[in-house]
Order: structure tokens, then C-alpha cells, then sequence
């Protein structure tokens, strides 16, 4: 039992080494496994109306990156000009802020004692003219770096073809990795292996389109309001939406601080701005995550969250595309790991020598 833990332990640590030591290069092959995973579903329901697998699968790869094709080409200008009008404008509105709104919350407070508002003022000030800096500094360092022109060049020549050869042996590679499987233990595994695959798919093709529909229904409302670089504004919250509660703050937090430097005090107009996003999180709440999710996903926000931000942090936008499917492992295991607690031997003994809850 200790060889095999040992062994299992290391040829763990070695993968998450490797991987580690490979991130730079794995965002064509994560999105084109994600893509296959998304369509794999469209290409088993092909092949139930009699086409071969790799006819399927070559019909809905050339259509699926056709129409993103068509639609990068139609939306890209737009979205382009309007993230780098908004990007131009945040060094502007940061300095504002500390023109404007930090001299009224100084006066505001004035009843607090005069040298601790005087010190909170001006740590405020200097941090602002930092973050202005910071986000100025990171924009040209990310124009300058060769890194993410390698990113956008590999995602279009090779996420495609990872996409084809993952779709067309899918099936291939399930049907091997439960022939690997001990046999004594298959049943229980390729069981938490479904309660996996639920999660991930619910999560997965069901939260993306729950972020589409979020992300052009704010970006169309606050276009029609007027608000500047509203469309992407909105576009961005519902594509982040993804992250529990940290999207929608973000995109209302953005929002109305491009309202109030378009706006300024107008309270009709921010009442406006901020009446759209708590409209958004009413029909998402009531409506379209329970249509197009429902409770399959049995992840906790927090959990989730956590994990999205653990993922960030190591390896940067494939940490975060990794993350889903990794928390919705780790939560099926533990639940499973409870589960099994709770149906032992030792909880029984435990319980009972503890005798009843009180009350």
C-alpha cells in the first residue's frame, strides 16, 4: 500500500512539474481540448444519424471555426477600438478620482480625527497615482512583449488542429482510459467519473451560455443608455460572469465610475447604469442559469472562486481555464471521500461514543 502511494504521490508531482515547466505553451492545447470537449456531444449525435466519425468531425470543426472566424472578423474592430479607448482613458479616470472624489470623501470626513484623515488621504493619493502608473506600465509591457503575439499566433494555427484529432478519437481515448482502469474499483470510479463529467459539462456549456447572453445583454443595454465604452463594459461583465459575484461587481463597479466621470452627480443617469446590472443579476439569478444550468454544477461559490484565483496565480489565463475542470474533480472526490466517511466503521464508533447531538 506505501509503494503504491509513493508511487502515485510522485508520478503526480512529476506531471504538475512538467506542466509547470511548460505553461508558456499550453494555451493552444487547453482551448482546443476544451473546444473538443464542448463539441463532442455534436459529433456523437452526427455519427447517431449515420456519418463516420471523421467525416462529423471535420464538418463541425471547419463550421465551428468558420463562424468564429466570421465573428472575430465583424466584432474584432469594434471591441479593439473600444478596449483601447477604455484602457487610453483609465490612467484619466484614475487621476480624476484623485482629484475629485478623494478631496469630498476627505471632507466628509472631517469629523474623524484630522491627522488620521489626513494620512488615509494622502496614502489614498499616492496609491491611485501608483495603480495609474502600474496600469500605463502593464499595457505597453504586454504591446511590447512577443509572448501573447505567440499565443494568438499558436491559438489560430494550432488550437484547430488539436480540436480535430482530440474530436475524432474522443471516444477512442475514454473507451482506453476505462480499459486501463483496476478492475476491482471500475464501477465506483467510472461513477465519480460521470459525477465529474456533469459538473464539468453543466459548468462548462452551460455557464458559457449563460456569460454570452449576460455579456450582450449588458453590453446592449448600456450601449443604448449612452455610456461610454459601454458595449465592451457590458460585453466583459458577462463573459467574467463566469466567477461568482466577482464579475458582476467588477463590470457595476467599472460602470458606474465611467458614469459618474460621464455623468458626474446625475442621479438619473447612474440610477440608470446601476439599474441595469441589478437587472442582469434578477434574470440570471431567476432565469437563466436555472433554464441553462440548473443544479448540476454543485460547486461552491467560494470554492470556485478560490480555485479560479489559485489557478491565475500559478499559471496565468490557462490556470484560470483549468480551474473549472479541476475544482469539479477535487469536489466530487471530497464528496465522495464523505461520504464514505460517513458510511464507515470508524464514524459509526465515533458517533456512537459521542452519544446524541445534544437538543
Amino acid at each position: 500500500m506505501n509503494r503504491k502511494l509513493i508511487f502515485w504521490t510522485c508520478l503526480i508531482v512529476l506531471v504538475v512539474l512538467f506542466f509547470y515547466s511548460v505553461r508558456n505553451i499550453l494555451l493552444p492545447f487547453v482551448v482546443g481540448i476544451l473546444f473538443a470537449y464542448l463539441l463532442d456531444p455534436i459529433a456523437d449525435k452526427c455519427q447517431s444519424w449515420g456519418l463516420s466519425r471523421g467525416t462529423a468531425t471535420s464538418l463541425i470543426v471547419v463550421l465551428f471555426y468558420s463562424v468564429v472566424a466570421l465573428l472575430t472578423t465583424l466584432a474584432a474592430p469594434v471591441l479593439f477600438e473600444q478596449l483601447y479607448g477604455f484602457f487610453k482613458q483609465v490612467p484619466t479616470y484614475i487621476s480624476r478620482l484623485n482629484l475629485e472624489v478623494l478631496p469630498y470623501v476627505k471632507h466628509k470626513m472631517g469629523q474623524i480625527d484630522p491627522a488620521i484623515a489626513e494620512s488615509l488621504s494622502k496614502e489614498a493619493g499616492v496609491f491611485l497615482n501608483k495603480l495609474g502608473a502600474g496600469v500605463g506600465a502593464a499595457l505597453e509591457k504586454v504591446l511590447q512583449s512577443g509572448l501573447w503575439l505567440l499565443n494568438l499566433v499558436s491559438l489560430v494555427l494550432i488550437t484547430p488542429v488539436v480540436t480535430f484529432y482530440l474530436l475524432r478519437d474522443w471516444d477512442t481515448f475514454v473507451k482506453k482510459a476505462q480499459h486501463l482502469l483496476p478492475r476491482e474499483h471500475a464501477p465506483v470510479i467510472k461513477k465519480q467519473l460521470r459525477e465529474i463529467d456533469l459538473t464539468i459539462a453543466a459548468f462548462i456549456r452551460g455557464q458559457l451560455n449563460v456569460c454570452l447572453l449576460l455579456g450582450l445583454f449588458y453590453g446592449t443595454a448600456l450601449a443604448l443608455l449612452g455610456l461610454n465604452f459601454g458595449f465592451i463594459i457590458g460585453l466583459l461583465t458577462g463573459l467574467v460572469s463566469f466567477i461568482p459575484y466577482v464579475g458582476m461587481l467588477l463590470g457595476a463597479g467599472t460602470g458606474l465610475l465611467v458614469a459618474f466621470f460621464q455623468y458626474g452627480s446625475d442621479l438619473y443617469h447612474l440610477g440608470l447604469v446601476a439599474g441595469v446590472f441589478a437587472l442582469g443579476q434578477v434574470l440570471e439569478g431567476n432565469f437563466i442559469t436555472p433554464k441553462l444550468v440548473g443544479d448540476k454544477i454543485r460547486l461552491h461559490p467560494v470554492w470556485l472562486i478560490f480555485g479560479m484565483l489559485a489557478g491565475a496565480s500559478l499559471l496565468g489565463l490557462v490556470g484560470v481555464l483549468v480551474a473549472v475542470p479541476l475544482t469539479a474533480v477535487i469536489g466530487v472526490l471530497v464528496r465522495f471521500a464523505i461520504e464514505k466517511y460517513v458510511g464507515s466503521e470508524y464514524y459509526s464508533k465515533e458517533h456512537d461514543a459521542k452519544g446524541p447531538p445534544p437538543g
